[in-house]
Formats: structure tokens, C-alpha cells, sequence
């Protein structure tokens, strides 16, 4: 264990949490069933904190949710999205913000009506 001295200000990363394999059993996996119903019951209320939490939580959280959700919904259904990279070839790089390693390659077409 650590010895924090009183008064000390400490400072952690989300991020830290958010790649715990202890919290999320293999985190670097692209897993879009982490967060389903199902699976969110046995996640800790706080391992997963991209807006911050508490008081001064970001104000914008649950527009920037929603704004986001509405956009990727809007770009499936108009639109057939394909990877032209293998799987896990792009690994993400932190930055200030979470990006990828290269640059992802897309093929974008119309759906029909």
C-alpha cells in the first residue's frame, strides 16, 4: 500500500480505470456488448467516468450522449459503413484525447431506399 499525506491533492486518470482488467476483463478489446443491460449490472458505478462525476461533472454530458447517438444512428441507417482494415489494426493512442495509432479507412455508400 501507499501513504498519502493529508492534504495532498491526487489526481487520476479515467482513463487508468477505464483499462483496469481487473474492472473490465480484457479492456484493449473492442467489445460493443461491455456496456449492454446485461453486462452493466456487474460494472461498479464509478469504473466508468468518462464525463467526470459528482458536483462538477460535465454539464454537457447528457447532450454530448445524445448528440452522439443521433448522429451514429443517422449515419447507419442512411448509409452502409465498411472497415477496409483487418480488425485491431488501429490501436488507440492517448493524447489529450483517445485517437487511433493510424488513420482508419472507411468505405461509405448509400443505402438504397
Amino acid at each position: 500500500g501507499y501513504t498519502i499525506p493529508k492534504g495532498s491533492t491526487l489526481i487520476l486518470p479515467p482513463i487508468l480505470l477505464h483499462k483496469d482488467p481487473e474492472i473490465f476483463p480484457d479492456p484493449e478489446k473492442f467489445d460493443p456488448d461491455r456496456f449492454s443491460a446485461e453486462n452493466s449490472i456487474n460494472i461498479q458505478e464509478y469504473a466508468y467516468i468518462p464525463f467526470s462525476v459528482g458536483p462538477r461533472n460535465c454539464i454537457g454530458q447528457r447532450f454530448a450522449m445524445l448528440e452522439m447517438k443521433t448522429m451514429i444512428s443517422t449515419i447507419f441507417r442512411s448509409y452502409r459503413v465498411q472497415s477496409l482494415d483487418p480488425r485491431d489494426v488501429a490501436l488507440p493512442v492517448m493524447q489529450g484525447t483517445l485517437r487511433s495509432s493510424i488513420p482508419i479507412r472507411v468505405r461509405i455508400r448509400p443505402r438504397k431506399s
